[in-house]
């Protein structure tokens, strides 16, 4: 009776505690931090998978999710979202199934249906106990490896697109008003032969300023996203307001670049999204199904159940670290020393690591029914929607600020999720250029990234860090180098499409390095302050 009683008063306030307008400005905060990676993935995501699942995908993925997430998860707080580890292993098989000939959306059924059992039997075995052993050593590794092949496939891009300008449309050196009206003809699609003949003609008959447009659109996007993020850590202007425009940075980055272009050249040939006009999935003809996806095997491809098999198992090495890590992040359990279990998140409720387990394999097979991305718990967002909706402590002047208590309740969740689904009915105005998505890259704030730097930095110029004041330098560029291996061994085996599918394998891999073979080459106290916590907080004011 008494944990009736419990759950009815929890379940109650989980709706009761939305009543407060913070919480609907923090709806309209996570929608603007949540949209602009939503609708980077699913844009990427559609380049890469020729369409079969694309940027309306994504959203309606999100939207769903959401929802259910907020309605039945232990920690509703939590956001699902398209990540880039997931989004590099969907493009991973993809390609792996293109060169096996077989049905990309049928895989990922299986792949789907067997991720749920593989969640039945981890939290059967309490399987999140495994989660003690992953700690920042392979986190850095697998953040920068995201980072490494976004900046690859960007500069690819860019590469591609001054390669076939040059080569086809021969743009003489001129200034903008040249370029503005003249038109010049060409006989060759320089972007993609599948395009008819019509579309064929709209390349030909002009647009010779394509490649530096891309150009600068590419550039301004990251140039704007990443002063937004460093102004966050600057002193200019007011803490609020420069804590809002480093949030939504990205989304700024893209909608002010895309704007200005729109302005300078009103209609010129891009690159850009593929939306349909109207709600539908992306491109119908390349999915090859219905709302559902269907599960039939000809008698000589039942052994795609068995890849299925493989790849269940490697996806669902990503979908149980983040959404088991992001979990604990935003709980106070302390006895997964990882993770960033902060004592002033102030979160009461406390989180079901086994339940949402659950729940997010059954999110997976939902997906892959409908052929829609695979979602997970997103970190950054997740803690965003966290502090979005932290009270602050009353202090006195000069007294550093605390958090006194945090609205925990469902709502937030689910009026992002589906802000996200309608959002979907965009149409035409999602058809951003897709130079402003390769735009968006980062590597800030992996520690790993910061000590590559050290190599060149002379010691004296060190900055006050537990691994530069308790780790001898040349321990230090040891530790550092090993890493710097270990990125390029991973990258390597996501570069070679035959390999590509293996790479969570290989994350497994580091995370046994970590645990045997580095601790008998650095002390405890020399690994504390290498592959420790930080929880130093950047942001000055």
């Amino acid at each position: 009776m008494i944990l009736k009683n419990d759950f009815l008063i929890i379940g109650t306030s989980d709706y009761r505690d939305a009543l407060n307008f913070q919480c609907l400005t923090s709806v309209v905060f996570m929608f603007c931090a949540s949209f602009a990676p939503a609708i980077t993935f699913g844009g990427l995501l559609g380049k890469y998978t020729n369409e079969k699942i694309g940027i309306l995908e994504t959203l309606m993925a999100q939207c769903i999710c959401g929802v259910l997430w907020g309605i039945f998860a232990v920690q509703p707080l939590m956001i699902m979202s398209a990540t880039g580890p997931v989004l590099v292993f969907e493009v991973s098989l993809y390609a792996f199934c293109t060169n096996l000939n077989i049905d990309f959306l049928t895989v990922r059924l299986y792949a789907g249906l067997w991720v749920l059992v593989i969640s039945i039997i981890t939290v059967a075995v309490d399987g999140s106990r495994m989660l003690r052993y992953v700690t920042r050593f392979t986190e850095d590794i697998f953040a920068s490896l995201i980072s490494v092949i976004f900046i690859a496939e960007s500069l690819r891009f860019l590469y591609q697109v001054l390669k076939y300008a040059i080569t086809f449309i021969h743009n003489p050196v001129a200034n903008f008003e040249f370029y503005r009206h003249i038109r010049q003809k060409c006989e060759i699609n320089a972007f993609n032969e599948k395009r008819n003949d019509s579309q064929v003609m709209s390349i030909c008959n002009g647009e010779p300023n394509t490649a530096l447009l891309t150009t600068f659109i590419m550039i301004s996007t990251f140039a704007l996203a990443y002063g937004l993020r460093q102004l966050r850590q600057s002193y200019y202007l007011g803490r609020t307001l420069r804590r809002a425009l480093g949030d939504f940075g990205v989304l700024i980055a893209i909608a002010v670049v895309a704007s200005v272009a729109h302005l300078l050249v009103p209609d010129p040939y891009l690159q850009r999204l593929e939306v349909p006009d109207h709600f539908s999935f992306t491109n119908i003809e390349a999915r090859q199904h219905g709302l559902f996806v269907s599960a039939y095997l000809p008698l000589n491809q039942l052994w795609v159940i068995i890849v299925a098999i493989v790849a269940a198992l490697l996806v669902f090495i990503l979908l149980f670290v983040e959404t088991e890590i992001t979990d604990i992040i935003l709980s106070k359990l302390n006895y997964c020393r990882l993770l960033l279990s902060r004592k002033d998140r102030c979160l009461m409720k406390g989180s079901g690591l086994h339940w949402d387990l659950l729940l997010m394999g059954a999110c997976t097979l939902l997906c892959s029914i409908f052929g829609l991305p695979w979602m997970c718990a997103a970190a950054v967002q997740s803690l965003a929607h966290c502090s979005s909706l932290s009270v602050p402590k009353k202090t006195a002047p000069g007294e550093r600020p605390g958090v006194d208590y945090v609205l925990e309740q469902r709502v937030t969740t689910i009026g992002v999720s589906l802000l996200m689904g309608l959002f979907a009915f965009g149409g035409s105005y999602l058809r951003l250029p897709l130079a402003s998505l390769f735009g968006v890259m980062n590597l800030t704030g992996v520690q790993f990234i910061q000590r590559i730097i050290l190599f060149f930095i002379p010691g004296k110029y060190f900055p006050d860090t537990p691994y530069t004041e308790s780790v001898d330098i040349r321990r230090m560029h040891l530790y550092t180098a090993i890493q710097i291996i270990c990125l390029i061994i991973i990258y390597a085996v996501k570069y070679f499409k035959r390999t590509a599918l293996a790479f969570p394998f290989i994350l497994m891999l580091f995370i046994l390095l970590r645990q045997f073979c580095l601790k008998k080459i650095f002390t405890e106290k020399e690994l504390k302050a290498l592959d420790g916590d930080d929880e130093t907080n950047n942001e000055n004011g």
